[in-house]
């Protein structure tokens, strides 16, 4: 079974302009000429006119359609970019300034089982490093665990275990905040000391009580 496929560079801009319209969508920016501008200086000039002669998207009045396969890719194109920038970011550790570009050559060559693999060995992530949600896929869905995740909730480790923050899922909770400016920020060493009645961890001589909801939110690399 493939892992990784090689695209032409057809099939690439395609890929790539139907993430663009998806995440357009998704923020709620669908008037049909906007999106296709953008579209157009960020892929090629006549992708546009492919996507629609292709059945990937329609016109609505003004506003811009995915249909059902178009709707499939841009998702699916998202969820791989999104992935790999927490691959990238949490397990290789690397420069948080370089993620996008990097991800942006990688996302096109992963399949959906590749995706679905690093989706699991991180824990099943809900954001990408940027906080943009990362869209389900079908191991979320299902909860498989056929790869032991080496990034997940602080709630699941033992008291007296160590280990490295990787991210938090905000959710612009001010106690979120809080957190943050204690110095709950990614590659902090944490150490759990407590689980009950509330959870304590220690990072350098500090010591913070968080609840179990909280502790469900943070994620950790053991």
């Amino acid at each position: 079974m493939a892992v990784i496929e090689h695209k032409s560079k057809e099939n690439i801009d395609i890929e790539e302009a139907l993430g663009v319209i998806w995440t357009s969508i998704q923020k709620g920016e669908d008037n049909f000429d906007t999106v296709a501008k953008k579209v157009r200086e960020g892929v090629e000039p006549d992708i546009i006119e492919k996507l629609l002669a292709e059945e990937y998207i329609k016109k609505s009045f003004s506003k811009i359609k995915l249909t059902v396969k178009g709707e499939d890719l841009g998702k699916q194109l998202t969820r791989r970019h999104r992935l790999t920038e927490r691959l990238l970011a949490d397990v290789l550790d690397f420069n948080r300034s370089l993620i996008e570009q990097v991800a942006c050559n990688i996302e096109h060559n992963l399949s959906s089982d590749l995706a679905d693999s690093i989706c699991t060995l991180l824990g099943h992530p809900k954001q990408c490093p940027h906080g943009n949600p990362i869209p389900e896929g079908d191991c979320c869905k299902k909860a498989l665990d056929k790869i032991e995740a080496i990034v997940e909730p602080l709630s699941r480790l033992d008291v007296g275990e160590d280990a490295t923050l990787s991210y938090i899922v905000t959710s612009g909770d001010e106690y979120m905040h809080k957190l943050l400016s204690l110095g709950l920020v990614p590659g902090a060493k944490i150490s759990l000391n407590k689980k009950e009645p509330t959870f304590v961890i220690k990072i350098g001589e500090t010591q913070i009580a968080i609840s179990k909801e909280i502790a469900d939110f943070i994620y950790v690399r053991r």
